[in-house]
């Protein structure tokens, strides 16, 4: 007779190294298909995602889109999206968005890109609803221009 101990975790998951203190949203979602004892297929499906968009997730090569958001928050049970420390791996956003945990933004284009994530929109969004190109509106974030 075949019994599941609940007190052990799969052998599977025994052989891939898992961060006890996650700093990315890969590690986030690596750490959770573990403590819940699912494979990724499982896990997945649940995400609404192809295997292989949750294994670049995993391996921070890809980062989620703003739709995809939501459902990876109700899968974590929790928002790692509000931490800015995590980064953006394969997203638009420019790699320094520490920052927004300021209180005031130092300068204009600190502000645009505050402005602009708050909104959850991307750089081309934005650039259209101005009126104005993705590289204006880039410069601009980045106090180039």
């Amino acid at each position: 007779m075949n019994v599941e101990r609940k007190d052990i975790s799969p052998v599977w998951t025994r052989s891939f190294p898992v961060s006890k203190q996650p700093q990315t949203i890969g590690e986030h979602l690596r750490k959770k298909r573990f403590d819940l004892g699912i494979r990724q297929s499982q896990a997945a499906k649940r995400l609404g995602v192809s295997e292989r968009t949750l294994s670049l997730w995993e391996c921070d090569r890809v980062y989620p889109t703003w739709p995809q958001q939501p459902k990876v928050t109700a899968f974590l049970g929790y928002d790692p999206f509000t931490n800015p420390a995590l980064g953006r791996p394969g997203g638009n956003e420019t790699p320094f968005v520490a920052f927004l945990v300021l209180d005031g933004a130092a300068g204009i284009g600190q502000q645009i890109l505050k402005k602009r994530i708050q909104m959850k929109k991307n750089r081309q969004e934005i650039a259209q609803e101005l009126g104005v190109s993705v590289k204006t509106l880039l410069g601009w974030e980045t106090n180039r221009c």
